[in-house]
């Protein structure tokens, strides 16, 4: 069963989810990977009832698929439906995902995976499968962040001026937990039934080296490694997170698989930078044409892996994130100077 937007979160809040011989499996995917974790974490606990049993939860990283079938027939100690919750996940694993299916266990197996494609196997197999669904979680784009922040303002009771909105969506990150992270913050500012204006928005939400982090990518895409590499240490040393640099970079890769497609159907990189929705930032617009040369979908699409992996990787006990991203872009720049060879 394949669930848009609208259906989602009625679909998730569904108490039949709780009983066995509903849906045994809830592939959740895409983009926005706040989206993704939220909406994983609140069934999985909604339907548990916590997130710290282990006689009704069992997690599960991709690289254990393998054990997808016996945890998913195996009853809850003490009653109740067992929860199976598998991180990661892609096509490789799909093999998993059908055996388990098949063997008709009462678990409820939440999965989780990064952007697949309308030829993925696993997220085929999700949509057309009679007790799977496949909700997908992408990123609001740059003209829903406004209006989506003005809304969790007004809920709390809190204005804010048409420029201080504008100002606000042009510094939010890509993803659902950034734009949410922003909204509670300018609450707490504003207080009860305040009013949020420019300067408040100025003090409040500050660029955290997004230029410089804008400049990092679009170098490291258009492949020049120098240049990427020194824009990258300014992104760092004027505070922004190694994280949310590979989360900006997943929704550039994003907007560059669209331009991809577009040069595939026939299109010029010109004409389909023009195209883009929203809007390439017509200073970025060379920089955006080379790198559109350069990338191809399958080129892309592995880019996009790596990226995944190295956010995962920053949230590792033990790991040092800044040469984690550093070491992603510097290797997307290094691919894509390749290239121009």
């Amino acid at each position: 069963m394949k669930l848009d937007a609208r259906q989602a979160d009625r679909f998730l809040a569904d108490p039949h989810l709780a009983n066995p011989g509903s849906t045994r499996l809830v592939l959740i995917y895409g983009q926005d990977t706040s989206l993704i974790t939220n909406r994983a974490r609140t069934l999985a606990k909604r339907i548990a009832g916590s997130l710290d049993d282990p006689f009704r939860l069992a997690e599960l990283d991709a690289d254990h698929a393998d054990r997808l079938p016996e945890e998913a027939s195996a009853q809850a100690f003490g009653g109740g439906r067992k929860i199976v919750l598998i991180r990661d996940v892609g096509d490789k694993q799909a093999p998993a995902f059908e055996a388990a299916l098949a063997a008709k266990g009462d678990a409820l197996i939440i999965a989780t995976g990064g952007d697949l494609n309308g030829r993925s196997k696993l997220r085929t197999l999700a949509e057309k499968h009679p007790e799977a669904a496949a909700i997908a979680c992408y990123m609001p784009d740059a003209a829903a962040r406004g209006p989506a922040l003005e809304a969790a303002l007004r809920s709390a009771g809190v204005t804010i001026a048409r420029d201080a909105i504008t100002l606000a969506a042009s510094r939010l990150g890509g993803e659902s937990g950034a734009l949410a992270d922003a909204a509670e913050r300018l609450i707490l500012y504003a207080g009860p039934n305040g009013t949020l204006t420019l300067a408040d928005i100025d003090a409040v939400l500050d660029d955290q080296g997004t230029a410089s982090m804008i400049d990092a990518i679009d170098a490291a895409l258009a492949g020049n490694p120098r240049a990427a590499d020194h824009a990258i240490s300014l992104a760092i040393d004027e505070g922004a997170a190694p994280v949310a640099i590979l989360r900006v970079l997943l929704t550039e890769l994003s907007g560059l698989r669209l331009t991809a497609e577009a040069i595939a159907r026939g299109a010029s990189p010109r004409d389909a930078i023009a195209g883009r929705r929203p809007p390439v930032f017509f200073r970025r617009q060379p920089t955006a044409i080379k790198a559109a040369t350069l990338w191809r979908e399958e080129a892309i699409l592995a880019a996009i892996d790596r990226a995944r992996r190295a956010e995962a990787d920053c949230k590792r006990t033990g790991s040092v994130p800044e040469a984690i991203a550093r070491q992603t872009l510097l290797g997307l720049a290094q691919r894509a100077a390749r290239a121009t060879g």
